[in-house]
C-alpha cells in the first residue's frame, strides 16, 4: 500500500517510497544520535509547528519521547521549525557555547529540514501528519569525516574535488554544489538530503540540462519559478 493512500489527490510512487523510507530510517540511530533522541528532535519540531499555528496535532502522532531534550537543543529545535529565517551565526555560536557540537548541531539542522518537508506536505494534500516510528536500539556510529574543514559556512564541511579526499569524491562524485555540502559533516544526512532532492526536485546529473523536465505537469522553468518564489517567501539566504 502506498504512504499516501489516505490522500485524495495522486501522489507520485517515487516520492511516496523516499517519504516512507526515511520515516522508517528515522527509527534507526543516527550518526550522533539514538533513534530515540533523532524521534524527540522531530517530535519537538512538530510540537513548535502546533504552537505556532502551522500544523495540525494529528489523532495519531505514533511514537511519544520519553526523553527531554536539553535547553539547548530545544532552542534550535524550534528556531529551526518555526524561523530558520532568523538564524545567524551568533546563535549558532551560542549553542556551541551552551555545549551543543557542531556534528549534533548539524545532525538537528538535516532531521528538521527533511521532516518538516515532509510534514508541510502531508499538510498540503490534507491528510494527517504520518505516525512517528518507533525507536530501534543501538548506538550511533560517531563517525566525523576526517577531511572536513572550514570553508564558507559557520560549520565544516566537506571539500569538493580532490581537498574532499577519496571520501569526499565517493560522497559527491566529480562535482557538487557548495549549498548541498553545507550538511556533509554528517555524511548521513547529507546522503539522505541528496537522495530526497533526487526524487522531489530532479536528478542532479540533469541539473545543467535546462530543457530537462523531471515533473510531468511541470516543465522546467516552471518548476524553477516555483522554487525561487518558495525560497522568497522563507526569506532564503540563497
Amino acid at each position: 500500500m502506498s504512504f499516501y493512500a489516505d490522500s485524495t489527490y495522486p501522489v507520485r510512487e517515487d516520492v511516496a517510497a523516499i517519504h516512507a523510507y526515511q520515516f522508517e530510517q528515522l527509527g534507526s540511530p543516527g550518526t550522533w544520535g539514538t533513534a530515540a533522541q533523532r524521534i524527540a528532535i522531530v517530535s519537538e519540531a512538530r510540537e513548535a509547528g502546533y504552537q505556532a499555528g502551522v500544523l495540525e496535532i494529528p489523532d495519531n502522532p505514533g511514537t511519544m519521547p520519553e526523553m527531554e531534550l536539553s535547553d539547548v537543543a530545544r532552542r534550535v529545535v524550534h528556531r529551526l521549525a518555526v524561523s530558520p529565517k532568523d538564524m545567524d551565526q551568533d546563535f549558532y555560536d551560542q549553542a556551541l557555547e551552551e555545549g551543543l557540537s557542531d556534528v549534533e548541531y548539524v545532525e538537528i539542522v538535516g532531521l528538521i529540514a527533511r521532516f518538516t518537508c515532509f510534514d508541510v506536505f502531508a499538510r498540503g494534500i490534507g491528510i494527517p501528519l504520518k505516525p512517528l516510528p518507533a525507536p530501534q536500539p543501538g548506538q550511533p556510529t560517531r563517525d566525523r569525516p576526517a577531511t572536513a574543514v572550514l570553508e564558507k559556512a559557520w560549520v565544516p564541511t566537506i571539500p569538493a574535488g580532490p581537498d574532499g579526499g577519496d571520501f569526499g569524491l565517493a560522497l559527491f562524485g566529480p562535482w557538487q554544489p557548495y549549498i548541498m555540502r553545507g550538511l556533509s559533516l554528517v555524511p548521513d544526512e547529507y546522503q539522505a538530503h541528496h537522495d530526497l532532492e533526487e526524487v522531489q526536485y530532479m536528478p542532479s546529473a540533469h541539473f545543467m540540462e535546462f530543457d530537462y523536465q523531471h515533473h510531468e505537469g511541470l516543465t522546467r522553468p516552471q518548476a524553477e519559478i516555483v522554487a525561487s518564489r518558495v525560497s522568497a517567501l522563507n526569506e532564503c539566504f540563497y
